[in-house]
């Protein structure tokens, strides 16, 4: 996976105004068996405020990915997750949706079980009864076993906009129908160019 010269621009912050602070970093990612893409990351050095994004700079179709993780190679399979992709593991009960604070990320299959194992201790450290709390440690127990190759999982990826990928061996592709697309791209801000306005 190469990397190209970084970007980097300096704009006011559109969430608290500072003047200067708002550091948009861009680089261009070449990744096999997907293409290059556009990692971009924005941080405003004022309020915090951050966001990251993955686009691809080829055309690809709308896609959903499932792959069944049944040991510790799985975990090294690439996953590329733009901010419009839906994430799903079943077997957790997650289900991660596009939205405003939505971000991508280039990780593999083990990166995507620690970010839901990270917002499983943040639940543990605000929930409000017992049950909440047991109930998070034992998803945490079952991705540390998933992780070990002591239980299984199945992983699923849909980008309505073609945007996201699991790449490598054992990794199940399905075109998504125009009906699903549009059913999907509901939550979903999409700036099209062509008609000059904003579709949500």
């Amino acid at each position: 996976m190469g990397d190209t010269m970084e970007n980097v621009q300096r704009l006011d912050c559109p969430v608290c105004g500072g003047k200067g602070t708002f550091v948009i970093t861009s680089h261009q990612i070449d990744i096999p068996y997907f293409g290059p893409v556009l990692e971009t990351t924005m941080i405003c050095e004022k309020c915090n405020f951050r966001r990251s994004d993955v686009f691809p700079l080829e055309v690809r179709e709308p896609k959903k990915y499932k792959l069944k993780i049944k040991s510790e190679k799985d975990l090294n399979k690439r996953v590329v997750r733009s901010s419009s992709a839906y994430i799903e593991i079943p077997e957790l009960g997650v289900e991660i949706t596009p939205g405003p604070l939505a971000e991508g990320f280039v990780s593999n299959v083990e990166g995507v079980l620690n970010r839901v194992d990270n917002i499983l201790q943040t639940l543990i450290r605000w929930a409000e009864t017992e049950e909440q709390k047991k109930k998070a440690e034992e998803l945490r127990e079952k991705i540390k076993n998933i992780k070990e190759g002591k239980e299984s999982a199945t992983l699923i990826l849909i980008d309505p906009l073609g945007h996201s990928a699991i790449i490598g061996e054992g990794v199940e592709e399905e075109e998504l129908s125009e009906e699903e697309v549009e059913k999907l791209k509901g939550g979903i801000v999409i700036i099209d160019n062509n008609k000059k306005d904003v579709d949500k």
